[in-house]
């Protein structure tokens, strides 16, 4: 009896310290006067998304919608508080103007335990991340894109071929042939290597995928779970898959760390990262590649700093780790194209218009594709930042302070190490900024259209220093890819087709849960 009354005993004053100090969480924002939503006890605000009912895009995106008009306001992430920028003028001050106080995103990531996770562009964090943006801004440049052009054609004609031996009759599903374009994509220009576009089960996509699987590890990291180091490494809880972050190093070894096994320069991203490795990067001639370098510099402020840090093995690998992850890669410009198509499929005007520029274009060079050509294709263009619009490949974007934090015009001080979300999402479908944001239209990107809107309205890759490193060479994958397959094929929407479109709650980027369903008419 007495053992019963202590066992109570102790459950009681567990769950009445448990509330307390949640209770003592959730009096962030009261304390400091900001706009907020009500918290459930256990998920905060973010339910849906820790249960896995709704992706984190569309969760934010509600929050978004939810807290208009605040220009900012206050989200419960768990139990920790974190402030939901809302006004483009705001969001100028976070990703560019006070850059000093938002320059890294806040994601704990173990060093020893995953090193080519913290040693990603993405993850890295001060002096280490601002040195090897400074190298990296260097080597992935207009000039550069120029240069791997080539390699990103002969697989835009290689795709060309996969979708010509589709069955006219039939549906078939853009994302997974799209994925195979852009798998050739990472195969080519990250690594160097040749893969089998006519495999729908190669090695490299399926490790592709599951890197960018959101796992519950995923997630405990995401919500900076206070969780032991021994307790995580025992439990193996990395930030991304760690098997399949030793597929891609092992990849990495032989295609970058061994040089003499590729004598030939190939201007792919493996000889950059080659360039890198072995201290042989050589000052851009180019005056547009001056120009990003000389942007990154007034936006970070000073030259480059000498660090402990060195391009290791392991570095290397997760730069290259990066290119899959956030360049052209695997999900972003793969999803990018299948929303294209299937946008053109449901708008057949907009899509006889994007053919008819690009066959006027190829028509003044024997129907071939060159680089200068993509300069001329600008409706082309407008198609493709509509896309981006409607489906951002970043559609949360996440920063943290690094020291207190002034909010301008309020008398709000943001203390250090405060996360910041941004809900890329939420703003393009916005109708103070873009009306009627479900409909498709690419002449919201004209450059009439664009002065009437604040820039920082539209952030598909993010902006400032932090912004996708590789949105320029995504943008390339995406616009080479739909000119060879738009070019000789007309898509419509298949009768199999459900809509509306769910997106994968187990991604964390903005991914259909089940397949774009289209069908294909070849045009003589």
């Amino acid at each position: 009896m007495y053992f019963n009354a202590s066992v109570i005993l102790v459950l009681v004053s567990l769950t009445l310290y448990v509330y307390w100090y949640l209770k003592k969480s959730f009096s962030f924002f009261k304390k400091l006067g900001i706009p907020h939503l009500k918290p459930s006890f256990l998920f905060g605000n973010i339910t849906d998304v820790i249960l896995m009912r709704k992706s984190m895009a569309e969760e934010y995106a509600d929050l978004y919608k939810k807290l208009g008009p605040h220009k900012f306001a206050g989200v419960y992430v768990a139990k920790e508080p974190s402030i939901l920028v809302r006004d483009p003028e705001l969001l100028k001050n976070v990703l560019v103007k006070d850059f000093d106080c938002f320059n890294d995103r806040g994601f704990p990531v173990d060093s020893n335990a995953e090193p080519m996770t913290a040693y990603n562009l993405f993850f890295m964090k001060g002096d280490d991340w601002r040195n090897m943006r400074m190298k990296l801004t260097n080597t992935f440049t207009t000039g550069k894109m120029k240069m791997m052009f080539p390699l990103v054609n002969n697989c835009g004609k290689k795709f060309a071929q996969i979708i010509e031996k589709i069955s006219s009759d039939g549906s078939f599903d853009a994302k997974e042939y799209a994925t195979r374009f852009t798998n050739d994509i990472i195969g080519n220009c990250a690594f160097g290597l040749e893969i089998d576009t006519n495999n729908a089960n190669s090695e490299s996509k399926m490790s592709g995928k599951k890197l960018l699987e959101f796992r519950l590890a995923t997630l405990t990291r995401i919500l900076r779970v206070q969780i032991p180091a021994m307790l995580t490494k025992i439990l193996n809880l990395t930030l991304m898959d760690l098997k399949t972050q030793n597929f891609f190093g092992d990849i990495i070894h032989e295609t970058i760390t061994q040089p003499e096994k590729n004598q030939v320069p190939q201007n792919d991203i493996s000889d950059l990262m080659k360039n890198l490795r072995y201290n042989t990067i050589k000052k851009s001639q180019n005056i547009e590649d001056e120009k990003d370098l000389q942007k990154l510099l007034d936006q970070i402020g000073g030259e480059e700093n000498e660090t402990n840090l060195k391009a290791t093995n392991e570095i290397m690998a997760a730069q290259s780790l990066h290119m899959v992850f956030f360049m052209a890669g695997y999900e972003t410009a793969s999803t990018n194209i299948c929303y294209l198509l299937l946008e053109l499929a449901q708008n057949p005007s907009i899509q006889e218009k994007v053919r008819n520029e690009i066959n006027t274009v190829l028509s003044t060079n024997d129907g071939q594709l060159n680089y200068d050509d993509l300069k001329k294709m600008t409706y082309t263009d407008m198609v493709i930042d509509e896309s981006l619009r409607k489906y951002p490949p970043l559609a949360v974007l996440f920063r943290r302070t690094s020291k207190n934090y002034k909010i301008p015009d309020t008398d709000i001080v943001l203390p250090a190490d405060t996360p910041i979300a941004i809900s890329s999402y939420g703003l393009h479908h916005d109708e103070k900024y873009y009306d009627n944001p479900e409909e498709f239209r690419p002449e919201r990107f004209t450059e009439e259209e664009k002065a009437k809107r604040p820039s920082f309205a539209y952030l598909p890759f993010g902006q400032g220093p932090r912004s996708c490193i590789g949105a320029r060479f995504a943008k390339l994958v995406v616009k080479v890819g739909l000119i060879h397959i738009l070019n000789n094929f007309s898509y419509q929407v298949s009768p199999k087709m459900q809509f509306p479109i769910e997106f994968d709650k187990s991604l964390g980027l903005l991914t259909p849960s089940s397949g774009i369903l289209l069908q294909r008419e070849k045009i003589c």
